[in-house]
């Protein structure tokens, strides 16, 4: 006897309302919690910095159909991001990369616009795996299937499983940049160009001509607010401030404390030495 004839249809719409939300929800957590190192890739893209707003993200399609989505900077989604693709939807991926034929193309393309971004696309069959980077210039099929790729990461459903890192080392100063300006640059008038990440100018380091300038690291990330900075036309070059040269201004900072100290002292040393 069938269920049907069992369960009133108003009860039995709920339990399979209930059912389908709870293996939904159970594969969003499993996908969350899925080791992707023991997995094998098929279909990956990263796409890299250009001069400007560019998405920096590295999209990765996995054999048994879980895709992941790293987010690097420009994007709405920072940090690592799993989702469960459907069956049909990787066989539609797997099968516009066979049309394709990939194995035809160069390895890479060299575009005529340095800041232009780049754009890297690996493929795996069996044993045998090709890699395809370019820029503006490369073949209408590849770039189809950077098309396909795109919709893929713009697409709704995916999961955090990492949240994004802070990738810059104890050594270095996050909320602070080593900037040399240009002959003749005002320090306090450049920072107003980053008004919207508070930055400040704090002092010049020591006699070297570098300025040291602070800025709201939970406005903007560190990477880039240093990538944004060495893109300035008035900027020579830019860094992270270091804990060592921190240190180093207060020793000095110290020795000259002791060296004012000094002349107060040598007269009298001097008069017992005579004496």
């Amino acid at each position: 006897m069938s269920i049907h004839h069992l369960v009133p249809p108003r009860i039995l719409g709920i339990l399979l309302f209930s059912l389908s939300s709870l293996a939904f929800m159970t594969g969003c957590g499993s996908a969350a919690n899925a080791n992707l190192s023991r997995m094998e890739p098929v279909i990956q893209m990263s796409k890299g910095p250009c001069y400007g707003r560019c998405p920096v993200f590295k999209l990765t399609v996995y054999e048994n159909g879980l895709a992941s989505y790293e987010g690097e900077r420009y994007t709405d989604r920072l940090g690592l991001y799993v989702k469960k693709l459907e069956k049909g939807q990787l066989e539609r991926l797997l099968g516009e990369f066979k049309r394709a034929n990939v194995w035809q193309y160069r390895d890479s393309y060299r575009g005529r616009i340095p800041d232009m971004q780049s754009v890297t696309i690996t493929y795996h069959e069996g044993s045998r795996k090709k890699t395809i980077t370019g820029k503006e210039i490369r073949p209408n099929a590849v770039k189809w299937l950077e098309t396909q790729l795109d919709q893929l990461a713009q697409s709704e459903g995916w999961v955090l499983k990492e949240a994004p890192q802070d990738n810059v080392p104890d050594y270095l100063i996050a909320d602070e940049l080593l900037v040399e300006l240009e002959e003749g640059a005002d320090p306090e008038t450049w920072a107003k160009k980053f008004a919207q990440a508070d930055m400040a100018f704090v002092r010049t380091l020591n006699d070297s001509g570098y300025g040291i300038f602070s800025y709201n690291d939970e406005l903007i990330t560190p990477e880039q607010m240093l990538e944004q900075v060495r893109m300035d036309e008035e900027v020579i070059s830019a860094e992270f401030n270091k804990q060592i040269y921190k240190n180093l201004e207060e020793e000095e900072s110290g020795d000259k404390s002791k060296d004012s100290a000094t002349p107060e002292a040598g007269p009298k040393n001097a008069k017992r030495q005579d004496q």
